[in-house]
């Protein structure tokens, strides 16, 4: 009788490694395309909650649809506008922008604002448009057929599968978590904007709505958002008003994370501080720009697709951290 041959552990984990290796590959070549895709996924996502909401509120389903869809367009084509406009003056007006001193701070400071300068391409503003294009129309398209992707999934799987209920609960993680991590980067947006429109700072409008955004990037988000506001501040006011402004950001972000942030959730990550840092580079790495964003939700199914499968639960636990859910 022939004996069922088993693969050794080990060349079981050289597998599970060797495969990983092979699907970061996979994901760096189709990253142009899978990066806007995946964002797009995100989004509708995080919106789809408001659908429910207006079914809830009495709205026929046809009703909620179409206020969801042209409320997503209006604002995707306002943002996209918007961003257009006021990059074009930003990079008409940068080359002006100079640091009058002659501390050897300012020097530094300058060549900052010239390598700003020459690392902004004038003709992105197409892509922008084409890629904001995609995302807007990705975003709808999703958003109306979400509901009857879940209902054909739970005809096909049933109500009470558990991988099914697994994935809404791992939806439902993801749109708290961004819902109020959206709630607290509109706090960043608002107070941003509001001082530097009182110190008369330049597009800052602009400042405002990059902080909201670069917000969702754990750690490093804010610090880079506060680079632009410092550096004009900087040109305009010299150097105390560079150090005030850095002073802000800082009061700022002190009161976001560690006031609002936790009132407003209980939950953690379920991840180690070290696997979210790397996990920003890693997918920024593989994805470019959008990886920043949306790393820590992507290292969050990757976490746990892996706790799913014993040879790779070792790889989850790893990631993971010992915080409890309060």
């Amino acid at each position: 009788m022939i004996e069922e041959y088993k693969i050794p552990p080990f060349l079981r984990q050289i597998v599970v490694i060797a495969v990983i290796f092979i699907a970061i590959i996979g994901l760096k070549y189709s990253a142009p395309i899978l990066s806007l895709i995946l964002l797009s996924m995100f989004i509708a996502v995080i919106i789809y909650p408001f659908l429910m909401w207006l079914r809830r509120r009495g709205l026929s389903y046809n009703l909620s649809v179409s206020v969801t869809l042209v409320g997503i367009a209006l604002l995707g084509v306002a943002i996209v506008g918007f961003l257009v406009v006021t990059l074009a003056q930003l990079i008409k007006a940068l080359p002006s922008l100079t640091i009058n001193s002659s501390g050897f701070l300012a020097q530094y400071g300058n060549q900052i604002i010239q390598f700003l300068v020459a690392h902004i391409p004038e003709t992105n503003s197409g892509g922008l448009i084409a890629a904001g294009t995609f995302i807007v129309f990705a975003v709808i398209f999703l958003v109306y057929e979400l509901p009857q992707i879940k209902i054909r999934l739970e005809n096909g799987l049933g109500v009470d599968n558990p991988t099914l209920n697994k994935t809404y609960g791992l939806m439902g993680a993801f749109v708290e978590y961004f819902v109020i991590r959206a709630k607290v980067n509109f706090f960043y947006g608002i107070g941003v904007s509001s001082v530097l429109l009182l110190f008369d700072i330049n597009f800052a409008l602009l400042w405002g709505l990059l902080t909201f955004f670069l917000g969702f990037i754990p750690y490093i988000g804010i610090v880079i958002a506060a680079i632009p506001a410092v550096l004009v501040a900087w040109a305009k006011y010299g150097i105390q008003g560079a150090i005030l402004m850095a002073l802000f950001f800082i009061i700022i972000n002190t009161i976001a994370e560690s006031i609002i942030f936790p009132k407003l959730t209980g939950k953690g990550l379920q991840m180690s501080v070290y696997v979210v840092f790397v996990s920003l580079f890693v997918w920024g790495w593989i994805l470019g720009p959008i990886g920043f964003f949306i790393g820590v939700p992507m290292t969050l199914v990757v976490i746990k697709y892996l706790e799913n499968f014993k040879e790779t639960k070792w790889l989850a636990l790893l990631m993971g951290s010992n915080e409890k859910n309060e």
